[in-house]
């Protein structure tokens, strides 16, 4: 089976590291009038997030200045990640990953809004080991949120020369709740992000929880449609 994962709210908390290196590249580039005021983050694609910032200061041409931006980003955030970051892992994280990864039927991959690059960063600086992770989808690999699971999907068919029996996403937003449901995933929701119980439970995933401390509640829930092997 294939379980998928967000990063950012559902295995670590970034506390805004990330968004402060969209708004230094964006400013060093674009100018002090950049900000991410008023734009939402949780769950949506930094290629997105950076086109929306830009267009709230008058530019649409962010298509075009995209890959000047992303390799900036990514070294202003090596950079902060360097010189102190507040990543942590969430609760029941480290031991839920142990026991997915020692599991033989279950394969775990990504499906994030951060770029590939940022992603791996991010879960090095909290203690998360990114060659845990088979394949995935990141976030300048769709146009939107929904593009991320079937991607992901298609990933393991192409590698193991069949669709996965069962698949599982982990998230914490409701673009990952209604992106997952899409895509035929049972979904976990937890609410250990940008999210709010209500929003949560009101985009219907299958189960919603508090954190993942529960790592024996977790894994039987993720196991019991298994429907053979992985």
């Amino acid at each position: 089976m294939l379980v998928l994962l967000d990063i950012d709210g559902t295995l670590l908390a970034s506390e805004g590291t990330g968004a402060r290196g969209i708004v230094q590249a964006g400013s060093e580039l674009f100018g002090e009038s950049f900000s991410l005021d008023g734009i939402p983050l949780g769950g949506r694609l930094d290629p997105l997030i950076f086109g929306e910032a830009m267009e709230a200061i008058g530019r649409t041409d962010h298509r075009e200045h995209h890959d000047a931006f992303r390799k900036r980003y990514l070294e202003v955030f090596a950079e902060l990640i360097e010189i102190g970051h507040d990543m942590r892992i969430l609760p029941g994280v480290s031991e839920l990953l142990g026991r997915m990864h020692a599991h033989p039927e279950i394969t775990m991959a990504l499906v994030t809004g951060n770029y590939r690059e940022s992603a791996h960063m991010k879960l090095a600086a909290a203690g998360i080991d990114p060659e845990l992770f088979v394949g995935g989808a990141f976030g300048d690999e769709g146009d939107i949120r929904d593009d991320l699971p079937p991607l992901a999907i298609e990933r393991f068919r192409a590698a193991r020369g069949r669709a996965p029996r069962d698949v599982v996403l982990l998230g914490d937003t409701v673009h990952d709740v209604t992106s997952g449901r899409a895509a035929g995933c049972r979904v976990l929701a937890v609410c250990t992000g940008s999210h709010a119980p209500e929003r949560l439970h009101a985009s219907k995933p299958e189960l919603v929880l508090d954190d993942l401390s529960d790592v024996e509640a977790v894994m039987a829930w993720i196991l019991s449609k298994t429907g053979g092997d992985a």
